[in-house]
């Protein structure tokens, strides 16, 4: 029986982990928390938030956990392994992850999500590639926007008051944040927040998992005509519905039962305009007046598990109040938050690149690869069948 053990020399794609990087910022801004939008410069600066990020990089991001997830489904074939097993151990941890993330720290944790539709992709892993992307972008547009609909039409009623999501960040005490943060959390609140987070995520990562297969994400002469196309529509089409998105989110248009059909074309949208910075950053990669700069987002993406916790301990530190850091939240404006952002993500870029001078992957990826391959070295060693 084979041994499972990491792969000394890791296939890394650059441009993905530079991509994944990007997605990192635009997660980062997405969830900045600021209190009010005080002069124009604030109200346009949340104008492109809406049109430029907004769920675009949500989006980004979880096309590509599914191509991590297809990465590591083809070494597992190549080497012999059971991938089911394994794979699901992985999610399991990290759902465990997002539990301490969710409950001690911050109740907008994204990890518990990623982890329950990984664990879903075992179900259709094995499916044909255009199987899988007819049955992600359907997931995705027809599904999500479906749920958004009965949302509006059902209203759904919260067990809590909504403010008290802008008063979670002032409160003075761990012990009253905790308290807030569980009656918040979106997984006690399940059936209101949860089904439509799911299916979002869950067919994006499908969309990933299958456009890996076809190799979407490397640079060929195959899809060379597919990007460019996608960066033409994403650029116009996307843009527009972002741009409608934006009306509706900011209560300029209302969706009246004449237009119950505006979210699927919305949450389309999205996704163009998503693909669209996928194949522009793609492109442009392979050209060597931006390779460089592209790639300096590289270091973060390969980090991108630690990364993504240590931005909840720059949001508790600079924003929220009970740790006694800056206490910033209601005391600067959006766009001085979105500039504090910045700045922080370029630290993590810094910190980044001097940690991977000396080792292979970030401490929190290093943890959670060694607890999975232990296990399924366990599980080879005790016998159990290796099939994927």
């Amino acid at each position: 029986m084979p041994e499972f053990h990491p792969s000394s020399k890791p296939e890394r794609i650059e441009v993905i982990d530079a991509l994944r990087g990007l997605a990192l910022l635009g997660i980062l801004l997405a969830n900045v928390p600021y209190s009010s939008e005080a002069t124009a410069v604030d109200a346009a600066t949340k104008a492109g938030f809406h049109l430029l990020i907004d769920k675009k990089f949500i989006t980004i991001f979880s096309m590509l956990f599914g191509f991590g997830s297809f990465i590591q489904f083809q070494r597992a074939t190549e080497n012999g392994i059971a991938f089911r097993p394994y794979f699901f151990r992985r999610m399991l941890l990290l759902f465990l992850i997002g539990c301490v993330h969710a409950y001690l720290f911050w109740f907008g944790d994204i990890l518990r999500d990623y982890a329950i539709c990984g664990m879903a992709l075992l179900l259709v892993y094995r499916w044909p590639a255009k199987k899988q992307l007819i049955a992600g972008a359907t997931i995705t547009v027809i599904a999500t926007g479906t749920i958004y609909i009965l949302n509006g039409i059902l209203e759904p009623q919260y067990s809590y008051d909504r403010s008290l999501i802008l008063v979670h960040p002032t409160t003075l005490s761990y012990l009253q944040y905790l308290e807030i943060n569980m009656t918040i959390d979106p997984f006690v609140n399940f059936i209101q927040d949860k089904p439509i987070t799911l299916a979002f995520c869950f067919g994006n990562m499908l969309l990933g998992f299958s456009l890996a297969r076809l190799g979407f994400f490397q640079y060929t002469k195959q899809f060379r005509k597919v990007r460019r196309k996608l960066i033409l529509f994403g650029a116009t089409v996307g843009l527009l519905c972002s741009y409608l998105y934006w009306l509706v989110t900011t209560g300029k248009l209302e969706l009246t039962p004449a237009l119950a059909w505006l979210p699927l074309v919305i949450v389309a949208g999205m996704v163009l305009q998503s693909l669209f910075y996928i194949s522009l950053f793609i492109e442009l990669s392979e050209r060597s007046a931006w390779t460089k700069l592209l790639l300096l987002f590289a270091p973060i993406g390969r980090m991108a598990l630690t990364n993504y916790l240590l931005q909840t301990v720059f949001y508790l530190l600079v924003f929220f109040h009970w740790t006694n850091g800056l206490k910033l939240f209601g005391h600067i404006s959006i766009s001085q938050s979105y500039l504090l952002a910045v700045a922080f993500f370029i630290l993590q870029a810094i910190l980044s690149n001097f940690w991977l001078r000396y080792h292979r992957q970030g401490p929190v990826e290093k943890l959670w690869k060694k607890m999975a391959y232990s296990f399924q070295k366990n599980r080879v060693q005790a016998g159990v069948g290796t099939s994927a």
